[in-house]
């Protein structure tokens, strides 16, 4: 099943309970829209924007990728991103974010 969050897509690849599913894909959904600095209670959480908005398509593709790989081990520790594939539309790179669950 796929989800999108304004611009961001995300795809959980493997067969979970339906609220279970539900629940993985929010959290990650919070996690890989919020900015670095942006949530009170951990700071840390987030992307730091500058390493992303006004770069290079491949540079950008990058430091989403390992920002995002980074972020959801670390505050999503039951899924894991096993891809990352981008579109430019509009002059916007579009990513879509593939979890599995690591089932536990």
């Amino acid at each position: 099943m796929n989800i999108e969050i304004g611009d961001v897509v995300l795809e959980l690849n493997s067969s979970v309970d339906l609220k279970l599913r539900d629940e993985l894909l929010e959290n990650a959904k919070t996690i890989l829209t919020t900015l670095r600095g942006t949530n009170p209670q951990d700071r840390a959480m987030g992307f730091v924007s500058e390493d992303i908005i006004g770069r290079k398509i491949p540079i950008a593709k990058g430091a989403y990728s390992v920002q995002a790989i980074e972020q959801i081990g670390m505050y999503e520790p039951r899924l894991r991103v096993v891809e990352i594939q981008f579109e430019l539309r509009e002059q916007k790179l579009i990513p879509k974010v593939v979890f599995t669950y690591n089932g536990s």
